[in-house]
């Protein structure tokens, strides 16, 4: 995995560097922490040595002060060849000021100057701060070089005790940003539609058809893309266990199959890739009743009538440079029921989900078999389903033919 060197700023959201330095050593990668004098004041060196199991680097001038290299006085330079990236997380206005204007009195400057590996920069900071001119200006300076980028911060409570823009980013945030700076762009330029979660079908108005899918598998696919590099990610959402991270996706909910479908045939043509990851009821309800059902002995019969298909209407009113991936749960004779599936909706690929108790709706692993309609055949075995989803889109990627 990478070498990430992570520089921490004097921002009070200093304190969630040690959770961060954590969250990217789970992720693989081995982490080098850089402290300027300020961060120093709000996060102790010794706790991030003892969790990056390293030094933690602090000084520019001396070889023999805590932290350094020793014998490397240009161990800014020699920090700088070795890491693969480098982030910023929290940046301080000051800091981001001293970048923008090529200023180097620091550890952490110099190395900023040194490198041309991707740089990732999390500002952290008072809302009037954020929104000042200058930093608005030098944030816009910064940008301008091409290895740089920005996470955005949130909106939320900040030192002050306002509620306003400048909250340190999300470490889901954070790491997907990481992850997207270190992943092949496969995706670049790419406009990505996920459906996702359960569909519910009312019966009366607190009672409804459904499933057993979570969303996880779907949230999987739309962090992979986002890493891969794809521009625009928009979710379209059922009934979901899991939160919607805001911020870094469109999401459109869309409770019922009529409703998804609805908001489906509005925006499909805006998009490149079509991922059909939610679990679409294939019935609804003959009749709505506009009032709670009142138990009684008697026997009811309801009636279903099938609910629409939206990836068979997509396969049939499919742009020519769109790209269609389905999915398949299925139980008896699976490999055969996926390729007609694949076939008869019109599909480009179709992920075969074998129902078991460690993969499909609601298991956080999953194993798939994909096929495609030029023949591929490609087996992903059990793993988590973020490492399934991106192993997926990259096989895909990579194996479809050029014209799509």
């Amino acid at each position: 995995m990478a070498h990430i060197l992570l520089g921490v700023t004097g921002s009070i959201a200093a304190y969630k560097a040690p959770l961060l330095v954590r969250a990217l050593q789970k992720r693989g990668h081995t982490i080098t922490v850089i402290l300027t004098r300020g961060a120093q004041e709000l996060v102790s060196p010794l706790t991030l040595e003892v969790l990056s199991r390293g030094p933690v680097l602090t000084n520019l001038w001396s070889t023999k002060a805590r932290g350094s290299l020793p014998g490397e006085w240009t161990q800014h330079i020699a920090l700088a060849k070795k890491a693969d990236l480098l982030l910023i997380a929290p940046a301080t206005a000051h800091t981001i000021a001293k970048l923008a204007q090529g200023l180097c009195d620091d550890l952490l400057s110099a190395i900023f100057l040194s490198t041309r590996k991707p740089v990732l920069i999390a500002p952290a900071m008072e809302g009037h701060m954020y929104r000042h001119p200058a930093t608005q200006a030098n944030i816009r300076r910064l940008q301008r070089l091409p290895w740089v980028s920005f996470i955005p911060p949130g909106r939320g409570f900040l030192a002050s005790g306002d509620r306003d823009i400048g909250r340190f980013a999300s470490l889901r945030r954070l790491l997907l940003a990481v992850e997207r700076a270190l992943s092949p762009p496969l995706l670049k330029n790419k406009k990505v539609l996920i459906t996702l979660g359960a569909t519910r079908e009312p019966w009366d108005t607190v009672r409804f058809l459904s499933n057993g899918s979570t969303g996880q598998m779907g949230l999987a696919l739309a962090e992979a893309a986002y890493e891969l590099g794809a521009t625009d990610i928009h979710l379209l959402a059922g009934h979901t266990e899991i939160p919607l991270p805001k911020g870094i996706f469109q999401i459109t909910r869309a409770p019922t199959a009529q409703e998804m479908m609805t908001a489906f045939q509005k925006i499909y043509h805006k998009y490149d890739w079509i991922i059909f990851a939610a679990a679409v009821s294939d019935y609804t309800l003959a009749e709505t009743l506009p009032y709670k059902y009142k138990k009684s002995e008697a026997s009811i019969n309801l009636t279903l009538i099938p609910a629409p298909d939206i990836l068979a209407w997509a396969g049939a009113h499919r742009l020519p440079s769109q790209l269609l991936i389905g999915f398949a749960l299925e139980e008896k004779e699976a490999y055969n029921r996926a390729l007609e599936k694949l076939h008869r909706k019109g599909a480009d690929w179709m992920a075969l989900n074998e129902i078991s108790p460690s993969t499909g709706m609601g298991s956080p692993t999953n194993a798939l078999t994909l096929f495609s309609r030029w023949g591929h055949r490609q087996d992903f075995p059990l793993a988590p389903k973020s490492q399934i989803a991106k192993e997926m889109l990259k096989f895909i990627a990579h194996e479809t033919p050029a014209m799509v």
